[in-house]
């Protein structure tokens, strides 16, 4: 962790938030890569031996930094993370995202319901009408000819009619808890971080 490390105290949007967490996880990552590049895969040639020893101080120092930011880093995230799950339960938040979740699996299995019956689809009411042999049949191997199909339209009006009135109302509960789950999300939560994130986090005056 930073030394005389000192924090600040943010207040800020639960959405602000989330992106703060995705900053300093990206920051932490970045310089995951450059700590273990300079302390695991520094090269330098047998004949360019001028100045090594200075050089590396310098990137052992760099090295040190980037792990005093990566350990604040994610500790801050965690701190972050473990505040907008209390948060979010307080504002009921989880709990519309899961109902919303299931509400559009309904929508989508009743929108796949009605976008695939087919206009070729016989009631079976009609199939009495249907000649033997409506198509011309494909020959296969062996002499065997495949026989032809129909498609049965099993939904009637009735069924069809519920299925739409089920899919608007689903469509509009959707809409409305995803916006109630924005208007929470404009909720405040005051957080301290410390100063040295600032930057990384996109929070530098």
């Amino acid at each position: 962790m930073f030394e005389g490390e000192s924090t600040m105290k943010y207040s800020l949007t639960l959405s602000r938030w989330h992106k703060v967490a995705e900053r300093l996880n990206a920051g932490s990552k970045e310089r995951e890569t450059r700590a273990l590049t300079a302390l695991t895969a520094t090269t330098v040639s047998p004949w360019n031996k001028e100045g090594v020893e200075v050089k590396a101080v310098e990137i052992a120092e760099r090295a040190k930094s980037d792990l005093a930011v990566i350990e604040a880093a994610t500790a801050a995230v965690a701190r972050i993370r473990t505040a907008l799950a209390l948060r979010n339960v307080e504002l009921g938040i989880s709990d519309r995202l899961a109902e919303a979740d299931a509400v559009n699996r309904r929508a989508r299995l009743y929108r796949d319901l009605l976008d695939k019956q087919g206009m070729d689809m016989v009631k079976p009411a009609d199939m009495r009408h249907v000649p033997a042999t409506v198509a011309t049949d494909e020959t296969f191997g062996f002499g065997r000819r495949a026989g032809s199909t129909i498609t049965l339209a099993i939904a009637d009006k009735a069924l069809l009619d519920e299925l739409r009135a089920k899919l608007a109302r689903e469509q509009a509960r959707s809409h409305a808890l995803l916006d109630e789950v924005a208007d929470a999300n404009r909720e405040k939560l005051e957080l301290e971080l410390e100063k040295e994130l600032s930057e990384i986090a996109g929070l530098a005056a």
